[in-house]
Formats: C-alpha cells, structure tokens, sequence
C-alpha cells in the first residue's frame, strides 16, 4: 500500500513535536544542566561524557575534584533528575580521566 507523501513543513513540525514530548536532550543541553548544577569550576573539572541506560558517566580531571563531586552526588542528581526528568536518569558514575 502506498503512503501520500506529506509536506515537508509538517514532517519538520512532527519531528520537533516529537523531540519535545519525549525530551530529547542533546549533549550541549546535558552540559548546560551540569554546569548550572557544578559551578563554573565543577565543570572546569568534569564533564558528562555518555548517559546509558539511566546512567550518567562523568569524567573528572583529578581525585581531589571526584571527592568533591561524589560528596555533591545525591544534590547534583536531584538537579539532573528535576532537568532531564525521573524517568532519563537514575544514577551518575564518575571516573577520573581525560575529556
């Protein structure tokens, strides 16, 4: 069975419809979330690498600034979880290396 071919316009305005009820974060959005959350120097110090399966990895430059943030996990977590919502993110991981 063939399909009608819709206008352009309103594929571009299903899909921007679509991105917006399911939340659809890009990696910018995702920074500017955890530099609001981790300051100016937080995020000097760490940046969110791959959010996988609820999970948000985090890289961090050194072990003194994984201390500061693992003390700051469940606050920096409530601020993601009220951003990108409950259901994206459950958990962060942090690891030190390079970003």
């Amino acid at each position: 069975m063939k399909r009608k071919a819709a206008p352009i316009g309103e594929v571009i305005k299903s899909v921007f419809a679509r991105m917006e009820d399911e939340k659809i974060f890009l990696k910018e959005d995702i920074d500017n979330f955890w530099k609001a959350l981790v300051g100016e120097q937080g995020a000097k110090h760490s940046q969110p690498t791959t959010l996988r399966k609820r999970v948000l990895t985090v890289r961090v430059d050194s072990s003194a600034w994984l201390q500061e943030l693992v003390m700051k996990k469940r606050q920096i977590l409530k601020g993601l979880k009220r951003d990108l919502g409950k259901d994206r993110i459950s958990e962060i991981h942090f690891k030190i290396g390079e970003f």
